[in-house]
């Protein structure tokens, strides 16, 4: 387990009872402990692959000569010289795969596909690092890989390209940045394609799909936490920290703040490089009561986080994205606020309540016309911040629910994790294919009875229910019932008389699906005898063995 370093900014001004209450919940966070699922280890020798036109491949080699062993892909034609020859493996554009120290490229031949580091003298197994000098990036993800450099033509953009690859040789580590748990994942089910919003949102390509599951490769994934953010379960979570600890760490902070001040802070997470300094710069001109919390990406800072903040005592929660933030990473903070704005709304805290800012003109609002709300007098809740997503999520609208509003029930956007769903009773056969595919057991079926349940305090809206319906009987409704999470309990969506083997008297089906049976083989040729239409009216144990006793073999004597 490796310790966090996240420094909270100091020195900031403190002439306000806010201000004293920002400094003590400050002394907090800097002598939290944190930690993180992991670390990867990256092993990076001094190959590299350059790729491009000639003319400038060889004139980055002749730069990288003295510190890399170079290898040169070039994409034209030019005639090789001997100072090219020296570095030259092929011609050609390759499709370039992987991470520091270990970058696989091949080129298509007629042969099929040529792996281009066994083409060195002696062979290689992949290269260390890549500089991608063509037109058109090898690598279109919106985060490539860490030893992937693709600098384009502006000259400045390619020496800083030159000066960073040597860097880049030795022994690494980096964090784990995420948890996965397969059990509670909604992408699939039973060769059915659920929820993708991980990897929709993923800017690194770390993320794939494998069937049922996703694979996440660490070594490609850069933290950004967007998945985290999107993930409607809590399947995939950041961990670098885990929100239980981050929210543990700002619930003391709370608790220190609201020891030397009656005003609720309003908190502002940021990262440390560009938000760190764009606060410190402007930190005469912010409110006092703004406490600003760093964290390793503020992607990951989700819904969850938001709304436990704000019952933890919080009056209001900023999150500050740089100027340069991946539009996937910015995307998806737009859209869980998008999504988040109605239940904010609905918990009578109004979505003013949480704002996305970006870079100095998104936090030169918050010296000007961004208003926080003043809220006075507010405890620090005390409640449990265990569990996962799901369970935080529940516990702060428990927190925040007045069961006397109007608003118990609000209509959400479609893609909103809450909702319930609508099963139409008459084409409905109980057959339990929406239940077993569920992956949190929001529907369930009642047992030995023919009987389907739903607690909408776990639904997704993932929509594996609605496409393993074959009788088309599921509609996805998109909402926040508020009474659902208050007391969490299953209600019947559909049932029916049990029908029982007409031949041990065991319940295996109902009426329903037996006459549909009937009714759909009723012209097969199978099925023409009395005794083959009855075998449909027989649990299967009854049906195996009247057909042995039809053939004479005795089995059910």
């Amino acid at each position: 387990m490796l310790d966090i370093v996240h420094e909270p900014l100091t020195g900031l001004p403190a002439t306000t009872p806010a201000g004293r209450g920002r400094g003590a919940a400050l002394e907090v966070l800097a002598g939290a402990s944190l930690g993180t699922a992991g670390f990867v280890e990256y092993q990076a020798g001094n190959t590299v692959l350059i790729a491009g036109p000639a003319d400038r491949a060889l004139e980055a080699a002749r730069v990288l000569a003295d510190s890399l062993r170079c290898f040169i892909v070039a994409d034209d034609d030019v005639p090789a010289d001997a100072d090219l020859a020296q570095y030259l493996l092929a011609r050609g554009r390759p499709r370039v795969h992987g991470h520091l120290g270990a970058f696989e490229a091949w080129l298509d031949s007629d042969r099929g596909p040529v792996a281009v580091a066994g083409l060195a003298h002696g062979g290689l197994k992949a290269f260390d690092l890549v500089l991608d000098l063509g037109s058109t990036p090898l690598i279109t993800v919106e985060k490539p890989p860490i030893g992937y450099q693709a600098p384009g033509v502006e000259p400045a953009a390619v020496a800083e390209a030159l000066a960073l690859l040597p860097d880049l040789v030795g022994e690494f580590q980096k964090p784990r940045f995420f948890a996965y748990d397969e059990n509670i994942c909604a992408h699939g089910a039973r060769g059915i394609t659920g929820c993708t919003n991980c990897l929709d949102a993923c800017a690194t390509g770390a993320i794939t799909s494998l069937g049922e599951a996703i694979g996440v490769d660490p070594y490609l994934c850069q933290g950004c936490g967007s998945c985290a953010t999107a993930c409607p379960s809590g399947a995939i979570r950041y961990a670098y920290p885990e929100a239980r600890e981050l929210l543990g760490a700002i619930r003391r902070a709370l608790k220190a703040w609201s020891e030397q001040a009656d005003a609720a802070p309003a908190l502002l997470f940021h990262d440390e490089e560009t938000g760190a300094a764009a606060v410190a710069a402007m930190a005469e001109a912010l409110p006092e009561r703004l406490l600003p919390i760093p964290v390793e990406d503020v992607g990951g800072i989700g819904p969850d986080v938001w709304l436990t903040a704000l019952a933890l005592g919080a009056s209001d929660v900023r999150l500050l994205l740089p100027d340069a933030a991946e539009p996937s990473l910015v995307a998806a903070s737009q859209t869980q606020y998008a999504l988040f704005a109605p239940v904010l709304d609905a918990l009578q805290l109004g979505a003013g309540r949480v704002g996305l800012l970006r870079g100095s003109s998104g936090l030169a609002a918050l010296a000007g016309q961004d208003r926080l709300h003043d809220d006075h007098g507010r405890r620090v809740e005390r409640f449990s911040i265990a569990g996962g997503k799901r369970e935080r999520l529940q516990t702060a609208f428990s927190a925040l629910y007045r069961p006397h509003s109007d608003a118990a029930t609000t209509a959400l956007p479609a893609g909103a994790p809450f909702g319930q769903i609508v099963v139409d009773r008459d084409a409905c056969t109980l057959c339990m294919a929406c239940a077993a595919v569920c992956p949190v057991e929001a529907v369930t079926s009642g047992g030995a009875e023919p009987t389907l349940l739903f607690d909408e305090s776990r639904c997704l809206q993932c929509g594996l229910c609605e496409r393993a319906c074959p009788e088309d009987a599921i509609e996805l409704e998109a909402r926040l019932h508020l009474p659902a999470f208050a007391r969490t309990e299953s209600r019947v969506l559909n049932e029916e008389t049990p029908f029982h083997c007409v031949s041990c008297g065991t319940a295996f089906a109902t009426e329903k699906m037996i006459n549909r049976v009937a009714e759909q083989l009723a012209g097969h040729w199978m099925f023409q005898d009395e005794r083959a239409r009855r075998r449909l009216e027989m649990c299967e144990d009854c049906r195996v063995k009247d057909l042995f006793d039809e053939e004479g073999t005795g089995l059910g004597r």
